[in-house]
């Protein structure tokens, strides 16, 4: 439960949230985004109370990051006394008939744009005219600082409704525009003692987990061991050069996405006995090879690639979504260039096993409070420094398996973004909706110029692994046959 001075102050971000506060910069957005098709224009009074109802469900959507004078202590989230849900959330009238190539296009530079940092981190785009037939899309942005995939599921869901017309909707007035003004604040010499105070209790809740932490490795001496070992496995992960040629970087983006079969996908992981993340991780490790062939780079065998693990019990999942960002970083060397599909299964299977059981892959919280206490320049060097060691990321958000509707308006598909990082040509996100597993794409066209022949890849990756699960099976019914 929180203190009084939290309610008062505001609370401060956590070592996670600061490591996509503090890291991000021109050359290293931290931005998702999800882009959402919907089956026809929304009226504008229920957009409003969705976003309306949100913002109450969501507190922090109201809440700006607040900074500490001279940096004397972390910064804050704070309610935004000037906050325009009107800012926020925009409407826009595309000419003519927009398809979803178009409309990825028309997206990308809102995507791009950084946040204005004296308000909430988000904004939401609602596109009319898209298709043909006059339908819709919702295009909703967020800062990495203000929540993780898991964290963005909620407010996805105080966004939506279970059904098209929900029997509470009509009966709540839209409500009215608040836009308010800059309050009066503190002089200058009272903000400097709060932060003064501010940091002397940081510094004491610190001292307090250190010692709690010393007492722990007292009376179990493997604990030491572990973190050690953790510490050593983070070093050779970022010690790893893929000597791929193509890490180059520019900044403009290209979002993109295409969609597979859900029950597909998890037919094989059925077949093959493994974790969901490891079927998607072969998909794409056969895709990039492919990519990489493509460029004539057969020199590049395995990419350090930045799998996010959600940290959180799934008990937890309802109760507390929204606590900032509770994930790990799982770095993994992916083979782009075995043989068959199969034993790059296998080997995927293989080496992430070893690394959920690495004492290393749950560290990152750890590590984020402890890099907290750094200078804001120094704290950015090291995230550039870890980032530029990555070539490639996945990351698969949990999602909703049933139909959602926004404001009066079904949902038909999901395009889930995430942030490229340094020097990496693409970054994969996936979101299961409905029957399907949506995927966005977000690329950086200096690396990757012919992202839609990417998008053919991981197409015929997914063919060629079903066809190789499907053939394992026939093999294996022949041999009970000749068995028996």
């Amino acid at each position: 439960m929180r203190s009084k001075a939290d309610r008062t102050r505001g609370t401060r971000l956590t070592g996670e949230d600061l490591s996509f506060w503090w890291a991000e910069s021109p050359m290293q957005p931290t931005t998702m985004a999800m882009l959402l098709m919907l089956d026809r224009s929304p009226a504008p009074a229920r957009v409003r109370r969705a976003f309306a109802r949100a913002v109450a469900t969501v507190p922090r959507l109201a809440q700006r990051v607040v900074e500490a004078p001279l940096d004397i202590t972390l910064p804050r989230w704070q309610h935004d006394a000037t906050f325009d849900l009107d800012y926020h959330v925009r409407r826009h009238a595309l000419a003519g008939t927009c398809d979803l190539d178009e409309l990825f296009r028309e997206v990308a530079p809102t995507y791009e744009t950084p946040f204005d940092r004296s308000r909430p981190l988000w904004e939401a785009r609602l596109y009319d005219g898209v298709g043909p037939e006059g339908q819709a899309a919702l295009f909703f942005k967020l800062h990495h600082a203000f929540a993780d995939g898991v964290g963005g599921n909620a407010i996805f869901a105080a966004l939506t409704d279970w059904e098209r017309d929900p029997a509470e909707d009509a009966l709540v007035p839209p409500p009215r525009p608040s836009k308010g003004a800059w309050p009066e604040l503190p002089s200058l010499g009272v903000r400097v003692v709060e932060a003064v105070r501010d940091r002397v209790e940081l510094e004491w809740e610190r001292a307090r987990a250190v010692t709690t932490t010393a007492l722990d490795v007292m009376q179990h001496p493997d604990t030491l061991q572990r973190a050690w070992q953790a510490v050593e496995s983070v070093v050779e992960s970022f010690r790893f050069d893929s000597h791929s040629p193509l890490r180059r970087y520019g900044r403009a983006r290209r979002l993109s996405g295409i969609d597979l079969p859900f029950e597909e996908v998890r037919r094989i992981k059925r077949s093959l006995g493994g974790a969901m993340i490891d079927v998607i991780l072969t998909i794409m490790a056969r895709a990039i090879g492919k990519w990489h062939g493509a460029h004539h780079l057969n020199g590049v065998r395995e990419l350090m690639t930045l799998v996010p693990v959600n940290l959180r019990k799934p008990e937890e999942w309802a109760d507390k979504p929204l606590v900032g960002n509770v994930a790990t970083g799982i770095l993994v060397r992916l083979p782009i260039r075995l043989r068959s599909p199969l034993a790059t299964y296998t080997e995927i299977h293989k080496r992430m096993e070893a690394k959920k059981a690495d004492p290393g892959s749950a560290a990152t919280p750890i590590v984020a409070e402890m890099v907290s206490v750094l200078p804001r320049r120094f704290f950015r060097w090291m995230a550039e420094a870890s980032f530029g060691g990555i070539d490639f990321i996945v990351t698969n958000v949990p999602g909703i398996l049933v139909p959602r509707y926004f404001a009066g308006s079904e949902i038909l598909a999901a395009y889930p973004f995430a942030p490229v990082a340094l020097k990496s040509p693409v970054s994969v996100a996936l979101y299961g909706y409905r029957d399907r597993l949506f995927i966005g794409l977000d690329s950086d066209e200096t690396s990757m110029p012919d992202i839609d022949a990417f998008k053919d890849m991981i197409r015929a990756s997914f063919a060629e692994l079903c066809d190789a699960v499907d053939g394992r099976g026939r093999r294996a019914r022949r041999r009970a046959r000749r068995a028996t």
